[in-house]
């Protein structure tokens, strides 16, 4: 059977059909030339062969692991296929952050006309902004007016462009523009009430950041360098002192016991830089308002704090 269909059905087996349709609305939104899921997984599966091969040479060259490679070769085929869908995700949001403040400019100046034109006209005029800032908007407004073209009921196409976007701000958005194609009332104060309610969250939310700003950076250097060089150093100390004098004269334990708590100290201490690191991680990931960024943090967090706790011992 095909890898593709195999991987596809089992993906469908697990996961409902609104929430494949929420991802391949998210590669939509990303332009990404992965139009759907099996574009995804085709994508994922090449790279992921590559990714098990190239695997499985490299630890059966440095580790000889012969018995263990097969479950080596699945784990590194799967990498891709995670990778690929963090970065679509994290796309998605930074691309949704980018609009919901463009929004902003687009209903202060939508506030002006939106009186003059009719629902259709407004969505025409969005659509065809020639301006390369506004081209995330114009490009959500293109797709409605497309789907207006084509036959389909403004309150729908409309309707379904805030299902693909998931944004609160642009939800209500669309809802005023529904309004004012069902009612046909004035429009402009509540357009420009909205971008003001918008302007004043926002404004809320960067102090909130900047308060939290020596947070972040102190989350980031201790996980990442601090803490892992300080236990390097009083790791590197105790491995250079000579206890096989003390051991020699019968005094305390052997120099045997002495190297074997050694042993497990210094894994106590990877073992303990790794949940620290993974728990700075969580929480830059809440300071993000996305916790799918604790994984990207978590992935560059983990190796540095082990690589420097590995060089600080040799300091000594």
């Amino acid at each position: 059977m095909d890898a593709n269909v195999l991987i596809s059905g089992l993906i469908k087996n697990f996961f409902e059909d609104n929430q494949i349709k929420s991802f391949e609305d998210k590669l939509l939104l990303n332009n990404s030339k992965m139009k759907n899921l099996m574009k995804f997984l085709e994508v994922s599966i090449l790279f992921g062969t590559v990714f098990m091969i190239i695997g499985m040479i490299l630890v059966n060259y440095f580790f000889k692991l012969n018995e263990k490679i097969i479950i080596v070769g699945i784990f590194c085929f799967f990498i891709p296929f995670i990778i690929n869908y963090i970065f679509q995700d994290l796309k998605f949001e930074k691309n949704k952050r980018k609009k919901e403040e463009l929004l902003t400019d687009v209903l202060l100046e939508a506030s002006v006309i939106v009186d003059e034109l009719s629902t259709i006209k407004l969505i025409e005029n969005l659509a065809n902004k020639d301006d390369e800032e506004f081209r995330l908007i114009s490009e959500n407004f293109s797709r409605i007016y497309f789907e207006i073209n084509n036959g389909g009921e403004i309150k729908i196409a409309i309707k379904n462009e805030i299902r693909r976007n998931k944004s609160q701000i642009f939800n209500k958005f669309g809802e005023l523009l529904i309004q004012k194609y069902e009612s046909g009332i004035k429009m402009n104060e509540m357009f420009k009430e909205l971008a003001e309610d918008i302007i004043e969250n926002r404004t809320i939310l960067k102090e909130r950041q900047a308060t939290m700003l020596v947070t972040k950076y102190t989350l980031i250097l201790s996980a990442g360098l601090i803490v892992p060089s300080v236990l390097g150093l009083i790791v590197g100390l105790i491995t250079n002192l000579n206890f096989g004098g003390i051991s020699q004269i019968e005094i305390g334990l052997s120099e045997i016991a002495r190297k074997e708590i050694l042993e497990l100290s210094v894994l106590g201490t990877y073992i303990y830089l790794i949940e620290y690191a993974l728990l700075s991680s969580f929480f830059l990931g809440i300071y993000n308002s996305n916790k799918k960024f604790a994984i990207v943090y978590g992935s560059i967090l983990i190796p540095v704090s082990l690589i420097v706790f590995v060089i600080s011992q040799q300091l000594y």
